[in-house]
């Protein structure tokens, strides 16, 4: 029997604190879902909007569940060092920052997207949470 793992709410996060890691691979079966949605692109050239999803996937797997209502308020992307179709992404998922404004809880997420030891996306992801 599995055990159910409490709701996220905005008292679990700590600023600073790492909230986890998930393995991406820029593999066919990724590339053809990709291209089934929005087309083919240039050969031997990956969208940035890949990334871009691939950083939403490692943010939603990094803890869950999550309560309902909680809005995606905004988010910044700053694009590094190039990727290949094959390559192979380690995500980062932490809490950078939260706080209270006008009743409402902000807290803010870093991704951070490597190739190795090189970045190739950092993204910030606000969110106003819940609960």
């Amino acid at each position: 029997m599995s055990e159910v793992s409490p709701v996220w709410v905005f008292d679990s996060f700590r600023p600073g604190e790492p909230l986890g890691r998930h393995a991406i691979a820029l593999d066919d079966a990724r590339l053809a879902d990709w291209e089934a949605i929005y087309g083919a692109g240039v050969a031997g050239r990956l969208p940035s909007g890949i990334l871009v999803a691939a950083m939403m996937e490692a943010y939603l797997k990094a803890f869950s569940p999550r309560p309902p209502g909680n809005v995606h308020a905004s988010q910044t992307l700053a694009f590094g060092a190039p990727v290949q179709p094959g390559d192979r992404l380690e995500a980062e998922v932490s809490c950078l920052w939260k706080e209270m404004r006008k009743a409402r809880r902000w807290v803010g997420f870093g991704v951070v997207l490597k190739k190795g030891d090189r970045e190739v996306l950092a993204g910030e992801i606000r969110t106003i949470w819940a609960k």
